[in-house]
């Protein structure tokens, strides 16, 4: 049997599903939905991107914030952060 998807057409969709939630919301649910297991493991491939691209997203940003704020900086090798809870 061949496959359906071509490994640039799925690697397309699991970039752009990484990049935009909109995009791996949308191609998940449509290849979810559809009969064949090809499509089906597609589909969650873009949603595990989605959820991946989600999570480094907000990792980025708070390190961004944190930063921004200097609650990483060290100070005489004691985080900011630490002084700030003692």
């Amino acid at each position: 049997m061949e496959p359906k998807y071509s490994p640039v057409i799925r690697w397309i969709l699991y970039i752009l599903s990484f990049l935009s939630v909109a995009v791996g919301l949308i191609a998940g649910i449509i290849l979810m939905t559809r009969d064949d297991a090809e499509s089906k493991q597609v589909g969650k491939n873009c949603l595990i991107a989605m959820v991946i691209g989600i999570v480094l997203y907000c990792i980025c940003f708070l390190c961004y914030f944190f930063g921004m704020f200097g609650l990483i900086a060290s100070s005489g090798g004691v985080s900011a952060l630490l002084l700030a809870v003692v």
